[in-house]
């Protein structure tokens, strides 16, 4: 007798998330109960715990990686072991109900060309994150054509909670592991989008998230430097060298200006000092290459 492929395969990349992935890995036990569904858990080299904690539950598969890969290069990993017809995304301070899984599933087996589909998410204290944007960087104003039915067809949905089609997948390929941190999902919507996927957001429905996650345990200046990079990448990728340049440049004078407002203060400010460390961070993403924008693209 064949096995049936699991209608879902949650995977959520861990680094270091203490006590949120316990709370994350129940919701998802509760949010999948009575479906056909698998859980990956892909850990990148934690030190706190929470991976032991996660590859003890059952029903959990973990995956250990030796070192911290980033986003990208995790994901990439449970993907190509996902075995589910559709697969999710969500982060370990993420908490997903069955309404909502429910309800993101469905709409992707309604179009067979919805390549993606996100949803809004709220915090503890009751903000708000959209989880989408209309346009890509360097794009703003752009309009997204709409398209009928359900779901707001936009440019890109957050990475941090979303449904991606399998075939998908298999047509564009996985995250380009080259983002170590921020913008590969921006990066891969633009993908699916020009090889004609739909991308859309799901209006009504939300997943709670602690914002910023595993990310707020290291500097401030580091995670200025990784956004910066990941966004010089994503110039180069897909804008011509030109434009690439010039908005690269825009990232140059915007960091330096930073500098220069904070030079004189920052002397007497420890928190100044910070800010100026984020603004060299993105200046010299801007001009120079770091490990998050060079290198070739690996899907």
């Amino acid at each position: 007798m064949v096995e049936e492929r699991p209608e879902v395969s949650v995977i959520v990349v861990n680094w270091n998330s203490g006590e949120a992935l316990d709370g994350c890995l129940d919701s998802v036990g509760e949010a999948a109960e009575g479906r056909r569904a698998e859980v990956l858990v892909v850990d990148n080299a934690s030190t706190d715990g929470s991976a032991e904690g996660a590859g003890v539950r059952r029903g959990v598969r973990l995956i250990r990686n030796p070192e911290n890969v980033g986003f990208a290069g995790a994901a990439n990993r449970g993907l190509s072991e996902a075995s589910g017809e559709a697969l999710l995304l969500l982060n370990p301070d993420a908490r997903i109900d069955g309404e909502a899984l429910g309800r993101l599933l469905g709409l992707m087996k309604e179009d067979g060309r919805l390549g993606m589909v996100g949803c809004e998410s709220v915090d503890a204290e009751g903000r708000r994150a959209p989880g989408y944007e209309m346009s890509f960087p360097g794009q703003r104003g752009v309009t997204v054509a709409q398209r009928e039915g359900e779901g707001r067809d936009v440019a890109w949905v957050s990475g941090a909670c979303v449904v991606v089609r399998r075939e998908m997948v298999e047509d564009i390929g996985r995250l380009d592991d080259g983002f170590f941190m921020y913008c590969e999902d921006v990066d891969w919507c633009y993908r699916a989008r020009k090889a004609g996927w739909r991308v859309v957001t799901l209006p009504g429905v939300t997943v709670k998230h602690e914002l910023g996650g595993s990310s707020t345990r290291v500097s401030a200046v580091e995670r200025a430097r990784w956004a910066a990079e990941s966004r010089a990448r994503f110039y180069r990728k897909h804008y011509s060298w030109g434009r690439a340049g010039w908005l690269r440049m825009r990232m140059a004078a915007s960091g330096a200006a930073g500098m220069l407002w904070r030079a004189l203060p920052g002397v007497f400010s420890r928190a100044v000092r910070e800010r100026m460390g984020v603004s060299w961070a993105v200046l010299r993403a801007a001009v120079g290459s770091g490990r998050a924008a060079g290198g070739e693209e690996r899907e």
